[in-house]
């Protein structure tokens, strides 16, 4: 790490930590450096009251109220040095993590809000994404340990300042000896430096064999096929490697600790043996040796948090530098929410012009794709896996941006307010729907936040999205909680189920337009057509795009798009590309005795129907 990224970072993180909580890191940096200086101002309380009694006991003349002042003050300075020690890097940790911990957090969630999901998927920024996002503690860490750090340091120069006054060589070494630990930390800095990447890659490669193994499901396939041992050498071997790397971190962190303790006892002893000669030869007062000596105890606590601190802040920088430099070169988008769209063409919903769309910027994915979705049609987008179906929905939704060709929504081009627009305008299931950990009232009401308490709303979309009977299955209703990562008493539900739940939760919104990505994958051929044709009857005149890679459902759409390695093969309706005998007939043909209740193959128009 380069001091220019150094500095900048640290001005980054600065501004941030203000940004998130100015008053919090003003108040402990204030309180931490001034009861830093502590130690030197007992210093010099000490060397006074034993200044007094000195000449009181070599001389016989004086008062001993006249050190009592100075011993009242000096006990309160040395309870208050007392609590300053508890002052550390893990309380100020504490102190500070709530706030910037949380608000770090929060920064990072709302960034990535504003990445490009291809940008996520590219290699250039995938694992730098996953060590951003991981790990917010690193700003409460550098703050942490950063004012410490800080508060520190101007403990050691207080104490030189104290050690300037009285003897100028007693200075010296001990501004060569912090200096030579500051230099020694400062060198050793990217080998005492926790490297979260590698260390990442081998816990992730010791983490997935050691689960492999664990898992019910590989378990089984391990024993049928006898490579438990193998398996079991796999995990060794990586988990070596994660340990290793662990042990070089903490053997490099104790070296340089032993050389800094090392440093202090060559230190102390030039220190003390330079003090004695003066005594001896009446160069020095018992009173200055007495605080020289103290002093000499103070730079070895000191120096011993300052090491520490240092390391840690150094620690806490190197990551909020990887996380800085990601943050400020990876593309954003626009803002999602604006307000204020209007349409240029209230009947056309989306139109693709010249469409093309790669993931790496090298292969298309999607090639050439031109057509229009005018309002209140039900489109049926059909075509085999890996066609291109849920990249083009991607595309229609705005998570992803063309690139090639235009695209856009009621006549306008994807840009800021449209991108508002989509999502305000359009429900969605996905084909990689999520369920969550949270109640199944919460499950489907995530379609609408706005609605998710209406009970009544929440049971209608259900009764669209055919999980009406799901509530009567659980002893708590709509709200049991599903999963069991969260929760042991958690509900798990069979894939359909889990199906089901989704295509409520797109029912949820009742927004104008609704996209149904392979809604019924989950289900047999049979199960599928009367989950399509429910959704069918209930999409009420709303824009409807319903994708599936079986066709038989095609036939309630009023035109069928056919997708066929990218490109847009087809179109038409169902009787028209029947009778084009092309593409789509060919699906039809071969898949219509899916949906054969009667299993004769001359029934196959009738029972897709």
């Amino acid at each position: 790490m380069s001091l220019k990224d150094s500095f900048l970072t640290i001005g980054w993180a600065i501004k941030l930590a203000f940004n998130i909580n100015a008053k919090l890191l003003i108040i402990w940096g204030t309180l931490s450096i001034l009861l830093a200086v502590l130690p030197a101002v007992a210093l010099m309380y000490n060397r006074q009251a034993i200044s007094i009694l000195s000449d009181f006991l070599l001389s016989g003349q004086g008062d001993f109220a006249d050190v009592v002042p100075s011993i009242v003050i000096l006990g309160i300075i040395l309870t208050a040095v007392g609590i300053s020690r508890r002052i550390n890097g893990d309380f100020l940790f504490l102190i500070m993590y709530d706030a910037y911990f949380f608000g770090f957090e929060e920064y990072l969630m709302d960034t990535v809000r504003h990445i490009e999901i291809k940008t996520l998927m590219d290699k250039k920024y995938r694992e730098t994404y996953w060590t951003t996002i991981h790990h917010p503690s690193a700003l409460t860490g550098f703050m942490s340990s950063g004012t410490l750090f800080l508060s520190k340091c101007v403990g050691a120069m207080s104490l030189l300042v104290v050690a300037a006054q009285v003897s100028p060589i007693i200075f010296s070494i001990a501004t060569a000896y912090l200096i030579g630990i500051l230099l020694l930390n400062t060198l050793t800095a990217e080998k005492t430096r926790w490297q979260r990447l590698p260390h990442n890659e081998a816990r992730r490669l010791a983490d997935y064999y050691r689960d492999s193994a664990m898992s019910p499901g590989v378990a089984k396939e391990m024993r049928v096929n006898g490579t438990g041992k193998e398996m079991q050498e796999k995990w060794a071997n990586a988990y070596r490697t994660f340990e290793d790397y662990e042990r070089r971190f903490v053997k490099m962190r104790q070296a340089v600790s032993f050389a800094g303790g090392f440093g202090f006892y060559l230190f102390f002893i030039g220190m003390m043996a330079y003090c004695i000669l003066r005594v001896a030869d009446g160069g020095m007062m018992v009173d200055v040796f007495l605080m020289l000596y103290v002093m000499g105890q103070g730079i070895s606590d000191l120096v011993q948090v300052l090491s520490g601190s240092f390391q840690e802040t150094d620690r806490g920088l190197y990551s909020l530098n990887i996380k800085r430099k990601f943050i400020q070169a990876v593309p954003k988008t626009a803002e999602d929410w604006q307000e204020g769209f209007v349409p240029a063409d209230e009947d056309v919903v989306f139109k693709a012009e010249s469409l093309n769309f790669s993931y790496d910027d090298e292969r298309d994915v999607l090639h050439d794709i031109s057509f229009s979705i005018r309002k209140g049609e039900t489109i049926a987008l059909v075509g085999v896996n890996g066609s291109g179906k849920t990249t083009l929905v991607k595309l229609l939704l705005g998570l992803f941006s063309p690139t090639k060709g235009k695209l856009s929504f009621y006549g306008k081009p994807y840009e800021a307010k449209t991108r508002g627009a989509v999502i305000q305008r359009v429900g969605v299931f996905f084909q990689d729907f999520q369920i969550f950990h949270a109640t199944l009232r919460e499950n489907v009401g995530f379609g609408d936040l706005k609605k998710i308490n209406d009970i009544d709303r929440i049971i209608l979309a259900m009764q669209k999205g055919g999980a009406e009977k799901l509530p009567e299955k659980f002893p708590n209703g709509l709200e049991q909680w599903l999963l069991r990562d969260v929760k042991k008493d958690g509900a798990m539900l069979s894939g359909g189920e889990r199906q089901r739940v989704a295509v409520s939760r797109a029912h949820m919104s009742d927004k104008e337009v609704l996209i149904f990505d392979e809604p019924a994958a989950a289900l047999d051929p049979i199960a599928e057509m009367k989950q399509f044709q429910g959704i069918h009857e209930k999409i009420m005149g709303r824009t409807a795009v319903l994708i599936s890679h079986r066709v038989g459902f095609a036939r309630l759409a009023d035109r069928i798009f056919v997708l066929d390695k990218g490109r847009l093969a087809e179109t038409g309706t169902h009787a028209s590309l029947i009778a084009q005998d092309g593409l789509y007939a060919q699906f039809f043909r071969e898949q219509a005795q899916w949906y054969d209740q009667e299993g004769g193959p001359d029934e196959q128009t009738t029972s897709v129907g």
